[in-house]
């Protein structure tokens, strides 16, 4: 009995002695992922943010979707199963259509896909990633794309190996990116508990790139059809009306920008803005304040639009409730 005695005693030491060694060492664990996640903190942390979005999922070929935020514009072209993404900054191209990773389709569709779409950024830096879902069979995916104000590339695929990680429906984790000496990694963070999981990295998937000539080519025959019938030679229109005749107001017209310009005697420039040209509707092309180039704002953003240009009798006009405000003139003739 005594032996016996001993024997089990013997047992429940090893077996305390056991436990305590992995409660260590998962604690230990704990400790140098949270001290590892903490010290990438202090370099670059990218975090979920806020943005717009616009869909137009019910035309009839090209179905789009654009994603704005801050200066950037991500917009998106599906074509059957495949999807295209050019990108702009400040409204200007930095990348045009290129075949891009997203799952709309297996097991999805284009509202939910939408819902799971991310946006992590730091504002320091000026860039960020965006995670689009992916194809899975089991626990959720996300294609990374970095992105700066030079450039958007396909970085890599993300994941977890634990459903309560990355769940695309959950509210509770948020993912975030963390640089440290040009390498990154992502994991999220359990907002209730503060729980930290690391995401794996993993193979890019293959696109189908017999097609992208072509599916370009419809892209671009399906953009604004009456912005072709209204194209407007580049450069610099003058308002030609004798009571601004001493203001000196201009619209340079550029590949990628609209310039509004008043300015006086021997050149002086005193207000200077630049314009977004927001839509084209019954061959009028409407433009919108974008910012103060130089001098005053004053009126030039308080309305919807700053105005329209529109050729009538083969003349051009700028047609401006600025304008009208301003001076009393609203539909102005536009000459080299």
């Amino acid at each position: 009995m005594g032996k016996n005695s001993n024997i089990l005693k013997g047992f429940i030491i090893f077996f305390l002695i056991t436990f305590t060694i992995s409660g260590c060492k998962e604690n230990s664990k704990k400790e140098n992922l949270q001290q590892s996640i903490q010290y990438r903190k202090d370099n670059v942390v990218f975090s979920e943010i806020d943005f717009n979005k616009k869909s137009d999922y019910e035309a009839i070929s090209i179905k789009s979707l654009v994603i704005t935020f801050r200066n950037n514009t991500f917009i998106f072209k599906f074509i059957d199963d495949r999807v295209y993404l050019q990108y702009l900054v400040n409204n200007l191209l930095v990348t045009d259509w290129q075949q891009i990773s997203y799952n709309f389709s297996y097991d999805s569709s284009y509202e939910d896909a939408e819902k799971s779409i991310k946006i992590l950024y730091n504002k320091k830096t000026d860039n960020g990633f965006l995670l689009l879902p992916g194809y899975t069979e089991e626990y959720p995916v996300f294609n990374t794309y970095k992105f700066d104000k030079k450039n958007i590339t396909y970085l890599e695929n993300i994941t977890a190996d634990e459903s309560h990680c990355l769940g695309l429906g959950s509210v509770k984790n948020k993912i975030q990116g963390i640089e440290a000496e040009g390498n990154v990694i992502f994991n999220t963070i359990n907002e209730q508990n503060k729980n930290i999981c690391l995401l794996k990295k993993e193979k890019k998937d293959d696109l189908n790139n017999s097609v992208i000539l072509l599916d370009i080519q419809k892209i671009k025959e399906s953009i604004s059809p009456l912005k072709k019938q209204i194209s407007i030679p580049l450069g610099e229109y003058f308002v030609d009306n004798d009571k601004l005749e001493d203001y000196g107001i201009s619209l340079k017209i550029s590949n990628d920008s609209i310039v509004y310009t008043e300015s006086g005697n021997m050149g002086k420039i005193y207000n200077q803005y630049l314009l977004i040209e927001d839509k084209v509707n019954n061959g009028k092309r409407y433009l919108k304040y974008s910012k103060t180039i130089n001098g005053y704002t004053g009126e030039a953003d308080s309305n919807t639009y700053f105005g329209n240009i529109y050729y009538e009798k083969n003349k051009l006009f700028l047609e401006s409730q600025y304008m009208e405000k301003k001076y009393g003139e609203k539909n102005l003739i536009l000459q080299k």
